[in-house]
């Protein structure tokens, strides 16, 4: 959990209390204790909400050479990983780290939606598509640590099509960012919506070479 994010969020509040105060306006102590922890639970609701920087220091749900090929359970949680899994690759393989001319897509690793996702047939699935998310870490090993290197999030969309359409599921890729012989850890996550109380769902994460345009 992000510490300093909540902390922010604390000074905010003190700021906007003594802000009121100032102003003449009256505020009820039992409204202040109110607010403070709506603001509190906000904050902390959104440190949730992504993995963070604190996925560093969590033992690896598994562990690959050259590339990843991972399938997730539909329920999970890491220690020091809120609602993720967390993957370490070594070596990472040169099929994975290239993007020769003429291709389509370079070499990657991506993170995808696993699970069901809503049909033409269920309510709201127009709403409840495009509220799938999946959100990603990549951190490189420098040392003996982990050094943070990006992220990345997606949502699911739902894409007209001639018999009423379909949900694409929510994917992020990390193909540049990868270099060939590096070691990598890569922390994902699939919720039904992008919520710290959304419950997880099925992911996997795949190393892939390059597609080459059809000639």
């Amino acid at each position: 959990m992000n510490t300093y994010r909540i902390v922010n969020g604390l000074g905010f509040v003190c700021f906007s209390v003594a802000a009121l105060a100032f102003s003449g306006c009256a505020v009820d102590a039992g409204d202040d204790d109110s607010l403070l922890d709506d603001v509190v639970e906000e904050d902390v609701d959104q440190a949730e909400q992504a993995l963070g920087l604190e996925c560093a220091n969590a033992a690896a749900t598994a562990t690959f050479v050259g590339g990843i090929n991972y399938n997730s359970p539909q329920s999970y949680n890491t220690a020091s990983c809120y609602k993720g899994v967390v993957l370490d690759v070594s070596n990472y393989s040169s099929l994975y780290a290239q993007n020769p001319s003429g291709s389509v897509f370079p070499g990657r690793t991506t993170v995808e939606w696993a699970d069901s996702l809503p049909s033409l047939s269920d309510a709201d699935h127009e709403a409840k598509c495009e509220s799938t998310f999946v959100a990603a870490d990549l951190f490189e090993k420098v040392g003996s640590g982990w050094a943070h290197k990006t992220s990345k999030e997606s949502l699911g969309s739902w894409t007209p099509f001639f018999d009423g359409g379909f949900c694409a599921g929510p994917a992020v890729s990390f193909a540049s960012e990868m270099q060939a012989g590096k070691t990598y850890r890569i922390s994902a996550t699939a919720r039904a919506q992008k919520s710290s109380s959304a419950l997880t769902r099925k992911l996997h994460v795949e190393s892939r070479e390059p597609v080459k345009a059809p000639r």
